[in-house]
């Protein structure tokens, strides 16, 4: 009974988002608001397509219980003193099933596969007569959320059930880990060949951001399963990528996270946030995140290692990497909002307009995050309760180059080809011309480059693990509980939320985990 109850909400809270467009509330009555009555037409067909990027959004941005909070596993950020409890057993891997830390990340994916499927299902009642493209584009984007939900799946939780229909929830069984990795690429091949190159509405999926993950797709099977064949099949993908002439990297790398240059040619996939231009100023509302005065609850900052580590690379004219001075607010870095970090005291203030610190020079030491602060402003907005404005990058291009450089290394050595790609990130940066002896050594720039280019976008944590290298930076700069604490077997993959089990018997827990 439990299961059924949650698969209804989840079609109200859809039938929901649907009777938000275009005054909906006046064409049905919404006690009668059915999925065999609503696919009517194509409009409202998009309108319901319209509630899988607000869903995927919840899930993959910056709010607590989605996939942001996972950046403190790696080795990139840190736990200050005193963050909440949950937080201290999670980030330390002390968490159990039952602690439920990562349910949400579970139920998040499978929200965006219900809905998908939902589309899915009903499409086909509405008279698409003169609109048969725009039906094989909204289809290819449930397609899209779909395979990105398997993907997502897969790689954190392992076995999990594969449904491809709405009634297919009821007493599903978990799939291998093989068959959800299947399922995404299959749904991800679909929306490929549905998706336009580009889209009139910023920020719909595009061909480019479904072969990107596709590619994404077979890069973390490879990796997490050991299947080295699938290196080449990724190259693949990444290089029609490359090959599309639309993409490219911006030449500021801060246009990646600032609200003005929002959807730019870096970027495959971004999560839309609000950006209002009359407010002058923008939004901090990414959870913990940023300075103190200008953010909410802060338990994250960036660890001595990460800041040692990007520290020591410097330009062709001596300088710190852009990508550090963008990435952290550090004494010898950038101001931000005007206020040198010596002066930051305790915290930042907006007075007539202008960023103020409350310090006095003595406060010189560690650092706070500046990725995804709004800093070509003047001035922070104090916590308002608003959403944050500026748009989550999901997928840039820097990412399809680095993952492009991987995976030829891994398929064939080809260190020609991972140059090329490894050059126009190191470029970019300004930094020296850089050889390499050997395939290994080219690869070991791979990997520190994506530190360069990532920190504290969610992806250090999970490059680890299918590297197998977990344990080894846990050791070398995590916390001492940390390394103690991580089981290379178990902490693979997180836990199947103890209710799915409980109210499905047909489900089991991942057998590292019973």
């Amino acid at each position: 009974m439990r299961k059924i109850t949650i698969k209804i909400l989840i079609l109200t809270c859809l039938l929901i988002g649907m009777m938000s467009c275009e005054d909906f509330l006046e064409l049905k009555n919404p006690n009668d608001i059915t999925a065999d009555v609503f696919f009517e037409t194509p409009e409202q067909v998009q309108q319901a397509v319209n509630t899988l990027y607000s869903s995927f959004t919840a899930v993959t941005g910056d709010t607590e219980g989605s996939v942001f909070v996972q950046n403190v596993r790696g080795d990139d950020a840190e736990l200050v003193d005193g963050a909440f409890e949950s937080q201290v057993v999670f980030d330390f891997y002390n968490n159990t099933p039952q602690t439920g830390i990562t349910d949400g990340l579970f139920s998040g994916f499978y929200t965006v596969i219900f809905r998908a499927n939902t589309v899915l299902a009903n499409m086909d009642k509405a008279d698409w007569s003169g609109n048969e493209a725009l039906k094989e584009s909204l289809a290819a984007e449930a397609y899209f959320f779909r395979g990105v939900g398997y993907f997502y799946l897969a790689h954190m939780f392992g076995q999990v059930p594969v449904v491809t229909d709405i009634e297919g929830f009821d007493n599903a069984k978990a799939g291998s880990i093989g068959e959800v990795y299947d399922q995404a690429v299959a749904d991800l091949e679909i929306a490929k060949a549905g998706l336009p190159a580009t889209q009139q509405d910023a920020g719909r999926a595009t061909k480019g951001a479904a072969t990107g993950f596709l590619g994404k797709t077979y890069l973390y099977r490879a990796g997490y399963l050991g299947e080295d064949s699938y290196y080449a099949i990724a190259a693949t993908e990444f290089k029609e990528v490359m090959d599309m002439g639309i993409y490219g990297l911006v030449t500021n790398y801060e246009d990646n996270f600032t609200a003005v240059n929002e959807n730019n040619q870096e970027s495959l996939y971004e999560l839309q946030y609000l950006y209002n231009p009359s407010l002058e100023t923008p939004t901090q509302g990414r959870p913990f995140n940023s300075v103190p005065g200008i953010a909410g609850e802060i338990y994250l900052t960036p660890s001595a290692w990460l800041m040692e580590t990007m520290g020591q690379e410097r330009t062709i004219n001596g300088e710190y990497d852009p990508r550090y001075l963008q990435t952290v607010y550090f004494y010898g870095g950038l101001p931000l909002f005007g206020v040198p970090y010596e002066n930051l005291g305790d915290g930042l203030s907006c007075q007539n307009g202008q960023g103020v610190g409350s310090g006095d020079g003595s406060n010189t030491t560690g650092g706070w995050w500046r990725k995804y602060l709004n800093v070509n402003l003047s001035c922070p907005v104090g916590l308002t309760g608003r959403d944050p404005d500026n748009n989550e990058r999901i997928m840039r291009y820097a990412d399809i180059l680095l993952m492009y450089a991987e995976s030829v290394v891994m398929a064939n050595g080809n260190m020609a080809e991972a140059e090329a790609a490894v050059k126009q990130i190191r470029d970019r940066a300004n930094l020296p011309v850089k050889t390499y002896a050997n395939p290994n050594d080219l690869m070991e720039e791979i990997r520190h480059q994506r530190v360069m280019e990532f920190a504290y976008e969610s992806m250090r944590y999970f490059d680890l693990l299918r590297w197998g290298m977990l344990k080894q930076a846990l050791m070398e700069h995590g916390f001492e509980a940390q390394a103690a604490n991580y089981n290379e077997v178990q902490d693979k993959y997180f836990p199947i939320p103890v209710e799915e089990i409980n109210n499905n018997p047909s489900l089991e827990q991942n057998d590292p985990w019973k």
